[in-house]
């Protein structure tokens, strides 16, 4: 009998926690980040390794503005999944918006070196080359983004921006277009200033 009841106990507290998680991903789903970090925090308590977890919390983290414990999910996926792009490509976003550009290229290097594919890889590489002043490699990294995803108004905005700097307004100025025509908001404000 103390066993059954064990047993049972334990059954329960499996459920309880498999329901945080899947609490955690309704919120996360329904944009309700507190919630989710707290689902998510009360399941990975009893199952600190689940990487789909930490994620989401990571990426509610974010959401919240709490970077650092963002950051502390990110680097623990890449931990227990080397091969974790999406967690890369996450230290890579916040490192770009922490303005820590040299960081930024050696998250996206990572995410290239497993997926080279990865057009979001390359765009965050051209906006950190472009910050950190190397406009050919900034140009080459959003060709890239572009030719792996031909819709990719970001990176045609931005590629613009670079050929505005290297002083090539008539290719400036059709990148600028093109981003205008997949809906990017900042063109218009870019064709306004530079394509008259």
């Amino acid at each position: 009998m103390k066993y059954a009841i064990q047993a049972f106990i334990l059954v329960l507290a499996i459920g309880c926690n498999t329901q945080d998680s899947i609490s955690g991903d309704d919120f996360f789903d329904d944009e309700e980040y507190a919630q989710a970090i707290e689902a998510y925090s009360s399941y990975l308590s009893t199952h600190p390794t689940h990487v789909k977890s930490l994620y989401n919390r990571g990426r509610s983290y974010e959401e919240v503005g709490e970077s650092k414990k963002a950051i502390q999910d990110f680097e623990k996926i890449i931990e227990l999944d080397p091969k974790h792009v999406s967690a890369y490509l996450s230290l890579a976003k916040i490192s770009y918006n922490n303005s820590e550009f040299n960081k930024v290229l050696v998250y996206t290097g990572s995410a290239l070196d497993l997926n080279e594919n990865s057009a979001q890889a390359h765009y965050l590489a051209g906006r950190a080359s472009h910050q950190l002043g190397y406009l050919d490699q900034a140009i080459e990294s959003y060709n890239n983004a572009i030719t792996i995803n031909r819709d990719f108004g970001e990176a045609y905005l931005y590629r613009g921006a670079v050929k505005v700097g290297k002083d090539r307004m008539r290719s400036a100025c059709e990148d600028f277009k093109f981003a205008k025509s997949l809906d990017v908001p900042e063109a218009d404000g870019a064709i306004k200033e530079y394509c008259k």
